[in-house]
């Protein structure tokens, strides 16, 4: 009798939930409304495998969840926007509440692992994955692995200093600041209006302002390209990737990758030592494959690896080897 998977991705605003086959196939996918607590979240989980244990036997549970983790402990260092997850012993507790094995890894890993088993990352060795959201998230594949380093905090993109000035508020610039969809893009623009709550729009609606011709719209879309961009051209200087694969809701808009491309290659242009080099000679920018399935194909990519890599101590994940 086939075997199933029971994956999650866990965010600040929705549980996405999903039931997936060892290769990767979604058989039926679901999404919840994130609760506030995490005793709440948790009770959720455990109401979802309820409500499909009986259609399908699992073979464990596999979660994308944000913040630092430690997959071999499942430990949660930090939670992202859910702060009862701050140093929690995710593994141990889910793996008691659900009664079945439980594997959990970064929410960005997760896209990463999704993109080299199965989508535009397979036959790449060194890529990055950036998601833009909320924040700005992000992990690496170097050398056909996955780059954790030593406190599991590779990756963090969005803590990357963008600006060497301070703000009138003495605080760093950060690509989480500038490039991310609630503070690069509407926070920026409810600042020039001066009419709007950041709650009362979205990024989408700046989009849609943009295309009716709101001149102020299209400056904050063109300024926040230009954020992206800088933050991208430092990764791509620093760490040499193949490829940049955009996650995100925003990554499905493909007229962004061309301006992005653009800045990109302006800040090349302006430096003597560089200037001559195209952008899509250095690396390729595309979008994701899997949108917001990515977590949860990733997530139980993660859990096959971890279970072979427990089988067998002495073996590594498939994902973390080099050739």
């Amino acid at each position: 009798m086939e075997k199933y998977f029971l994956a999650y991705d866990i965010g600040g605003t929705d549980i996405k939930y999903a039931v997936l086959n060892r290769h990767g196939h979604l058989i039926e996918k679901h999404k919840v409304a994130t609760p506030s607590t995490g005793t709440e979240i948790v009770e959720q989980l455990v109401e979802i495998k309820q409500s499909l244990e009986n259609n399908y036997p699992f073979e464990g549970a596999a979660f994308s969840v944000p913040g630092m983790v430690a997959p071999v402990e499942g430990f949660l260092q930090t939670g992202g926007a859910i702060a009862d997850f701050y140093g929690f012993p995710f593994r141990e507790v889910l793996g008691a509440k659900l009664q079945m094995p439980v594997e959990v890894e970064n929410d960005v890993n997760c896209v990463a692992l999704a993109e080299k088993w199965l989508g535009k990352a397979k036959n790449c060795q060194n890529f990055l994955c950036v998601t833009i959201g909320t924040g700005v998230g992000g992990a690496v594949y170097a050398n056909d692995q996955l780059v954790r380093g030593h406190a599991n905090m590779a990756g963090e993109f969005g803590y990357m200093l963008t600006n060497a000035c301070h703000n009138s508020q003495n605080q760093p610039t950060t690509l989480s600041f500038t490039g991310s969809i609630r503070e690069g893009l509407r926070r920026q623009y409810i600042q020039r209006k001066q009419t709007l709550s950041i709650e009362d729009i979205s990024g989408k609606d700046i989009y849609s302002f943009a295309e009716k011709g709101d001149e102020i719209a299209k400056q904050v879309i063109e300024c926040f390209y230009k954020n992206i961009a800088v933050g991208l051209y430092n990764l791509i200087f620093i760490l040499n990737p193949e490829k940049i694969i955009i996650g995100g809701a925003i990554s499905t808009r493909q007229e962004i990758y061309a301006s992005i491309k653009n800045h990109i290659q302006r800040l090349i242009d302006s430096e003597g030592s560089i200037r001559g080099h195209q952008v899509d000679s250095l690396v390729n920018i595309e979008s994701a494959q899997f949108g917001n399935d990515a977590g949860l194909i990733g997530a139980v990519y993660h859990f096959l690896n971890m279970t072979k890599s427990r089988t067998d101590s002495t073996e590594k994940p498939e994902y973390e080897k080099t050739n």
